[in-house]
């Protein structure tokens, strides 16, 4: 039973209170054993004994009194102003005392509630991002924050309400809507489990809060259940390192206003993971050279991050499940390293390889899975006629003793040619093409293949107008005087991947003698000039298509135009142009664990029959689709991390991919607890870090918080403030008329005050 006290409404200032904050102040009072108030009509004890005590009139003759009167005004007065505090000290120590025994409750509710017990809806965020993994001791912090929620739920009483929502990389409605059936919602608590990506804890609340809209005429609480990581809290728009602005510059999450908030949700907040979380991981992994070929050096280098107190780890490169190397860094707080590796002679073909950091609190990215893939050849496509092709077959396979290096067709069968298994595509003089191979080499270099075009007698500027991806359109075929043909070579975009690593003969200097070239007004969108002979020869022009790219040379590959192809410039600048086609469509390494996840650019010759399994050996749901270009393949339920092996439809297992978890949830920098009001926007939060700590702040939210000792407090302060005023008042003073006489004259003497 609750007793609310409405008649302290009268006690408070009207004038500056509206009736809803009245009334919301009066129904924050509630006593646990109301019956005690009762004793409460003892107040009008001290009133009685005041009026009974109070002093009759006493009538003294006396000649003059006109020198009494002051002092009788100013004596009355005291003596008024005393007797009253007095009643007031004695009135407010019996209801203290009174309030005491009734045990007074506080707590914030509506005035919806006044006439019994109230029901309430309760929405629990819970997250499910990868860092939830983490292990303390022997249990993770899912499982504590998931006994939590389970307990919430478990709580609460016939009537009320509960609905739940996950909070991964987006909101998941596990319970839409405030549901009585607690034991469907927590069956489904019990099933739910953690992902592997990250928190957008925001987006989860705000939908949280709208479930909770429609239930106004309950109490509603708020519950955020997380471990404590400074990036779950990042979409709500404020700095979790305690600054004013933003965390790197971002805003509030869409949809997320502060300004909307509810004041009268209450909003209970568990950071279940540690206060000072370890975490070693690696970050990233980059391989170079880029193309690897059995004949060439190669390093791996890994980029190396921690969260906690400085440490020195080792760290481990794995090959074919063989540990290699091993390599020690020393990790400061919160800092970053990095180890290199050279990479051991390896036999041509796909190998596994993992680095490794000492197990910790997180192992999910202890392991970082690689796939090298090792070339002993590069299949290289070359369309033109023999006398045409033969300098540049020349220097791409000079002892043509490597049998399958390159291979030329004619530029009639190229439509028939399967252009995806070679790793650059060169056009020897071989325009004009048909529709049907233009299409098939523009598809080709937008999925991330490398065409070469050599300029030739056979086309003319019309040739090159149904192009799309050309890095410009000729006009014209120029011929140079012969003053001006012999020309400087220079590399004008020095920094152009195509010339990654590149290097001349020692003591070379490129100069090239040029008879004719194409020339065009202007330069396509994206196109860059590569290459210069002499101030206004472009030799070389590049544009980005897709994911490949188109090289355009402004002479031919013979010596027709110029004597390119017996310079010391030639030989090194097709290696470039076959080695960087190699590199910009090769599968990458590692790829970050996605679903659905596109096979196209990881398993590019995927086909039909094909099957993938993953790391425990099950099958990978894979489904074909279509898009505007081309038809491809996407995988399913990719949420592993590790090695996934392609089965081809006549054939062994093999190496396919190499999948990680994103390294964004391995960053676990605790929030500061002191701003999670700031950055949620909400008025009160209440935070606990662990269940125990939880329960007790609903306990007191939905008992109250109990106000007896400070009741009993304000009684003794103000019997000593009673006894000290009593004990004033009644000392023993001199009569007025001992305190004045008469002298011989008649005239009166003595103290008036």
């Amino acid at each position: 039973m609750r007793f609310y006290a409405p008649f302290l409404y009268f006690i408070l200032p009207r004038a500056i209170l509206s009736w809803r904050d009245v009334c919301s102040f009066l129904t924050m009072w509630t006593f646990l054993y109301p019956l005690f108030l009762w004793a409460a009509s003892a107040a009008i004890l001290p009133l009685v004994l005041h009026l009974m005590r109070r002093r009759k009139p006493v009538r003294i003759p006396f000649s003059t009194i006109r020198f009494l009167k002051l002092a009788e005004r100013r004596s009355s007065s005291r003596v008024r102003m005393e007797n009253l505090l007095l009643w007031l000290l004695r009135t407010l120590l019996i209801l203290a005392l009174v309030a005491a025994f009734a045990m007074p409750v506080w707590r914030s509710s509506g005035l919806e509630h006044l006439l019994g017990k109230s029901h309430r809806d309760i929405a629990i965020v819970l997250d499910v991002s990868g860092s939830m993994r983490y292990e303390t001791g022997s249990r993770r912090v899912w499982d504590s924050a998931l006994a939590a929620a389970i307990g919430l739920v478990r709580d609460l009483d016939t009537g009320d309400r509960a609905c739940v929502y996950l909070a991964g990389e987006h909101a998941n409605a596990l319970v839409e809507k405030p549901s009585a059936d607690l034991a469907t919602v927590s069956r489904l608590l019990r099933d739910a489990q953690p992902g592997n990506g990250v928190c957008h804890l925001a987006e989860a609340t705000a939908a949280a809060l709208a479930a909770l809209r429609d239930s106004r005429s309950r109490e509603r609480e708020l519950y955020l259940l997380t471990d404590g990581q400074a990036l779950s809290w990042h979409d709500f728009g404020a700095s979790t390192n305690g600054d004013t602005a933003s965390t790197n510059g971002d805003t509030a999450t869409a949809g997320w206003d502060p300004s909307t908030v509810d004041p009268g949700v209450a909003v209970f907040t568990l950071l279940a993971g540690p206060v000072l979380p370890e975490n070693t991981w690696t970050a990233d992994v980059r391989v170079r050279p880029d193309l690897l070929m059995t004949n060439t050096a190669a390093t791996l280098t890994a980029h190396l991050a921690r969260t906690g107190p400085a440490q020195s780890v080792a760290v481990a490169l794995l090959i074919d499940g063989r540990e290699v190397r091993r390599r020690s860094a020393v990790l400061e707080s919160g800092g970053a390293a990095t180890v290199e590796f050279a990479l051991p002679p390896l036999a041509a073909g796909v190998h596994t390889a993992a680095v490794t950091v000492p197990t910790d609190g997180l192992p999910q990215d202890d392991v970082m899975h690689l796939l090298l893939r090792i070339r002993e050849q590069l299949p290289v496509l070359c369309v033109g006629a023999e006398a045409d092709t033969f300098f540049l077959t020349t220097a791409l396979n000079p002892d043509r003793a490597r049998a399958g290096t390159i291979r030329r067709i004619e530029p009639d069968a190229l439509a028939a040619e399967p252009l995806q298994s070679y790793s650059t595509v060169f056009l020897v003089n071989a325009l004009p093409l048909g529709g049907q191979a233009i299409l098939a080499v523009e598809q080709y270099v937008r999925q991330g293949g490398v065409l070469v075009i050599f300029a030739g007698d056979r086309a003319a500027p019309a040739d090159y107008v149904p192009w799309t991806i050309l890095p410009a359109k000729p006009a014209s075929i120029a011929d140079l005087p012969a003053g001006q043909r012999v020309r400087t070579l220079r590399l004008v975009a020095e920094r152009d991947p195509l010339f990654a690593d590149f290097a001349l003969p020692p003591g070379a200097v490129p100069t090239l003698a040029i008879q004719r070239h194409l020339a065009w007004p202007a330069l396509e969108p994206g196109a860059v000039v590569t290459v210069m002979a002499g101030n206004d020869v472009p030799l070389l022009v590049s544009r980005p298509a897709g994911k490949g790219r188109v090289l355009l040379c402004t002479v031919s590959a013979d010596r027709r135009w110029s004597n390119l192809p017996i310079g010391s410039f030639f030989l090194p600048l097709v290696h470039q142009m076959v080695q960087y086609g190699a590199g910009i469509g090769r599968e990458p390494i590692f790829a970050w664990v996605e679903s659905p996840l596109a096979l196209g650019p990881l398993l590019p010759d995927f086909a039909a029959n094909d099957r993938l399994l993953d790391p425990a050996g099950a099958l990978v749901s894979v489904r074909p689709f279509r898009n505007e270009a081309s038809t491809g393949f996407q995988a399913d339920g990719l949420v592993e991390p590790g090695i996934y092996a392609r089965v081809p439809a006549a054939g062994s297992p093999l190496p396919g991919l190499a999948l990680n978890l994103r390294r964004e949830e391995s960053a676990l920098d605790p929030v500061d607890p002191a701003i999670v009001r700031t950055v949620t926007g909400f008025r009160t939060v209440l935070l606990s870090r662990d269940g125990e700590e939880l329960q007790r702040q609903v306990e007191e939210h939905r008992r109250g918080r109990p106000l007896t000792e400070a009741f009993f407090w304000l009684a003794l302060v103000l019997a000593l403030w009673e006894l000290w005023l009593a004990n004033r008042t009644s000392r023993v003073r001199t009569p007025l008329t001992q305190q004045m006489h008469v002298d011989a004259t008649g005239k009166v003497t003595g103290s008036l005050g």
